[in-house]
């Protein structure tokens, strides 16, 4: 009669078949009658028999006990009456051949009918494995689920042999890797509010693998139901945690999960189609910090350190300076009193302590570190104090975390450089660390002088300077010394004085020897600071250049070094008048450098004692060869931002033309014509100097025309001068 009633036209009706199973099945699960359970085993038994005769079935895609059939009749398999064993096999077996007839290839079908044939009404061993061939195999992720349900279910049994036959299938069918499971929310649910009740060891085990498995599979999901439930209940149950951190291998597998949610810049990395939940950054923080607590992993801890320390520092980056927008988005799944800064900042201290550095983290609060950390406008110095202290605590960490930075600032969009830059420019400090950086790093940290953001260079700059006071790094620095030379020309003056004062330091640490290109290349690059506006420039360049002058050797003094030190002597002169008393002052001593490694002693000696006037007067008197040289240094000065020094270079080119010759007078031409410009100098004192030198020039000129022999006759008989 059964068979007549789940017919509909020429084949059965899966529905009817599924009301008819809702009905009968709580007779096999809930009597404790073992001939009521037979009898509701055989009932079900012949009527998927009698569904197995059909090739086509209507409404079978809207079928959904599958699992939940295939779950009861497993554990049923195992129940020690024999009755209930055979029935329950029986069973099955007729559920895996509508199975393979409906949902296997066609190809396949009879081959693995034969094989079901050779386990019909076998023992209970060989029905499960069958069984677990099916679950992976045959059913839908959202039928495995109710397979896992009703084992997990039986392991809260107050009966001892419902749990162990739940323990036994679930160990089969989980044996190896976990398959797509649908709605992994309910069965995480499930195991939290059920964790208490099973107390048997066997069953607790396999909860435990359960939750684990499901854990590495499906992180996102497993983290997200345990906060709701917790954030819902205010429990704060530990458990979940402790048995997700009881698996070494697969706590690392979590944590790694978890670090590609961590950070929202970062692309996210598919884990499979079965994911259909993804967690944002802030859960991914606090799974971290639930996790960090639980002391069983400190090994694990130690491997991950460098990766989890940072992605959290890189995080509470974002959130202090970037990251309003993704905390209102993330709203959803916030609660209320979770802080995503503060929280992010606590576990980045656990992780610390965690891994031993708990006085790394005493120290970075006793200099304000942590409140640093949190303030958008001194972030940045919290970062610093934070590498700082890993630096000077000796942190063991401290060489895989500059390598992981290193390969972080490889991405030249990557949204928080300024943190890596910050954090690898501190760490440069730890010896250990410095003998790390090999020419890829270098050219890694090259690449982001391109970037031209003030922040950044300033950072680069300071690494080039560390780099300088190491001593032993000169191939590494040859690679940086034509970023740092190009920022002179940059149009922000903090960056050219950050960059001058950088270079005092390389010319103090480098040797003529190891870098004379870079050195001679400096001495160019620094002569047009001598007539910067900025006092201060112009002070730390003529600093610089007294340093590069003290590492050269008058037998190393060749082209084109020898002719740039010749065309400064000029100004170096008229800057003993300059407005700047520093300046002015240390002229003196780079003149005496300039005469020794040149070679001019009586020089020397002038240089050292005497006024600007005289010591003008005596290069005239003396190198008198060279008159056309300084002719040309003071015309440069004609452009001189300071009064007095075009005053007295405008002085010096009326000295020097007096003693030029006929063969000079193309060079005459253009002193005179410098001159009548410097006529309209904004300066009333330059002006008039202008004027009376060349009407002192003029009156000697007129004078000369009556004497045959004189210089100027030839001068005077093609062109006027004035």
């Amino acid at each position: 009669m059964l068979h007549a009633l789940v017919m509909d036209g020429t084949g059965p009706n899966m529905l009817i078949l599924q009301n008819f199973l809702e009905i009968i099945l709580p007779w096999l699960t809930l009597s404790d009658k073992v001939h009521e359970q037979t009898r509701a085993l055989g009932t079900i038994s012949r009527m998927l028999r009698f569904v197995c005769n059909f090739p086509e079935l209507s409404h079978v895609m809207e079928f959904s006990m599958s699992g939940k059939l295939m779950g009861l009749l497993g554990l049923s398999c195992m129940n020690p009456s024999y009755e209930l064993g055979v029935g329950a096999s029986e069973a099955l077996h007729y559920l895996f051949k509508i199975l393979v007839l409906h949902r296997s290839m066609k190809q396949e079908t009879e081959s693995i009918l034969k094989d079901l044939q050779k386990h019909f009404r076998g023992e209970w061993f060989a029905n499960i494995q069958d069984l677990t061939m099916f679950f992976r195999k045959f059913l839908s992720p959202e039928e495995r689920t109710d397979v896992l349900m009703v084992s997990m279910e039986a392991l809260t049994s107050a009966s001892r042999h419902d749990v162990c036959a739940a323990s036994k299938m679930l160990t089969m069918i989980l044996k190896s890797s976990m398959p797509e499971i649908g709605k992994v929310p309910e069965i995480i649910q499930f195991i939290y509010h059920n964790m208490s009740s099973i107390t048997e060891d066997t069953a607790q085990a396999t909860i435990k693998k359960i939750l684990h498995l499901l854990a590495q599979t499906y992180t996102d999901e497993v983290i997200l139901t345990l906060f709701k439930m917790e954030d819902h209940s205010q429990r704060g149950a530990r458990k979940p945690w402790e048995i997700l951190a009881s698996f070494p291998k697969g706590y690392e597998v979590i944590m790694e999960n978890l670090l590609h949610r961590l950070t929202p810049y970062q692309k996210s990395r598919g884990q499979g189609a079965s994911h259909r939940t993804e967690i944002s950054p802030l859960i991914a923080t606090r799974a971290i910090h639930e996790l960090l607590l639980e002391p069983s992993r400190r090994m694990e801890v130690q491997v991950l350190f460098s990766s989890l320390f940072m992605a959290l520092l890189l995080q509470i980056s974002f959130l202090v300076l970037e990251g309003a927008a993704e905390i209102i988005q993330d709203q959803q799944h916030v609660t209320e009193w979770v802080d995503p800064v503060s929280s992010t900042v606590e576990a980045l201290k656990t992780l610390m302590r965690s891994a031993g550095y708990g006085d790394h983290v005493s120290y970075v609060q006793k200099l304000g570190g942590w409140e640093m950390l949190t303030s958008p406008e001194m972030h940045y110095k919290g970062v610093a104090v934070l590498a700082r202290a890993m630096v000077l605590k000796s942190c063991w960490h401290s060489r895989p975390i500059f390598s992981l930075t290193v390969r972080i600032l490889q991405e030249l969009d990557h949204a928080n450089h300024l943190t890596a830059l910050v954090f690898v420019t501190e760490l440069l400090q730890c010896p250990d660390v410095a003998a790390t950086v090999d020419e890829v790093t270098v050219h890694i940290l090259a690449d982001w002088f391109q970037y031209e953001e003030p922040a950044t260079v300033k950072l680069l700059l300071r690494a080039v300077e560390i780099f300088a006071k190491h001593r032993n790094m000169v191939p590494q620095l040859r690679i940086l010394e034509p970023y740092v030379l190009n920022c002179c020309h940059s149009a922000d003056s903090d960056i050219v004085m950050e960059t001058l004062l950088v270079l005092r330091c390389l010319v103090e640490n480098l040797t003529w020897q190891d870098s004379s290109s870079f050195l001679v290349q400096l001495a160019f690059t620094l002569a047009p600071f001598f007539e910067e506006k900025s006092e201060h420039l112009r002070l730390a360049a003529f600093e610089i250049y007294r340093s590069l002058l003290a590492k050269v050797r008058r037998k190393v003094l060749v082209f084109p070094l020898k002719h740039q030190v010749l065309n400064l002597v000029v100004p170096l002169v008229l800057h003993m008048e300059d407005v700047n008393i520093d300046v002015a002052q240390i002229c003196r001593p780079i003149l005496r450098r300039v005469a020794t490694i040149l070679g001019w002693w009586k020089l020397k000696a002038i240089f050292a004692k005497r006024d600007t006037w005289t010591i003008l007067r005596a290069l005239l008197e003396q190198k008198a060869n060279k008159a056309l040289w300084f002719l040309k240094q003071c015309e440069a000065l004609f452009n001189s931002p300071q009064a007095r020094i075009r005053q007295a270079a405008v002085w010096f080119a009326g000295q020097i033309i007096q003693t030029l010759g006929t063969e000079d007078t193309n060079e005459i031409e253009e002193a005179y014509s410098a001159l009548r410009h410097m006529q309209e100098d904004g300066d009333p004192m330059v002006s008039c100097l202008a004027r009376q030198t060349l009407y002192v020039l003029e009156a000697k000129e007129k004078q000369l025309v009556d004497t045959p022999t004189s210089c100027f006759c030839s001068r005077r008989s093609r062109k006027s001068w004035f």
